[in-house]
């Protein structure tokens, strides 16, 4: 829901302010299992109400060129972990770097998984092709 901050996003657009989101991702899984909504969601609502809004950050290609210059390594050194097909694999995917999918984050559920559980392979691959994104790599979980 977006009661809270449509009245700011109507001022805002009002205004015709422009927006940056450099976080676009959309969900996450919180530390309790719930999902938080993250700031991604608000700049597509933005953009839906007719309100320009430019975004840096994962699934687009230049943030994850910024990181490999900034780190000085090549493609073939560097492997992107994330548990959102949508921004962490689509972003490596695009960039054409190594990615680590971990299973236990937002598509836990849709995998029909609990925390630490391997999905099946089955699963898997229907997922990847309904969101049209697949790694290179696949976990579980990380575990400290």
């Amino acid at each position: 829901s977006f009661e809270a901050i449509d009245p700011i996003l109507k001022s805002c657009l009002e205004r015709k302010l422009p927006m940056i989101c450099a976080n676009p991702d959309f969900i996450m899984v919180r530390p309790d299992g719930k999902i938080g909504h993250m700031p991604g969601k608000i700049a597509q609502k933005y953009e839906e109400m007719g309100g320009k809004c430019t975004s840096f950050g994962k699934p687009f290609v230049p943030h994850f060129e910024a990181c490999l210059r900034d780190l000085g390594l090549p493609k073939d050194r560097v492997a992107h972990v994330g548990d959102s097909l949508h921004h962490d694999i689509a972003g490596a995917n695009g960039a054409g770097i190594a990615s680590v999918f971990v299973t236990g984050g937002v598509h836990c559920k849709e995998l029909g998984t609990e925390l630490n559980t391997a999905p099946e392979k089955d699963s898997l691959e229907a997922l990847f092709k309904t969101h049209g994104q697949t790694p290179t790599h696949v976990v579980p979980m990380f575990r400290c």
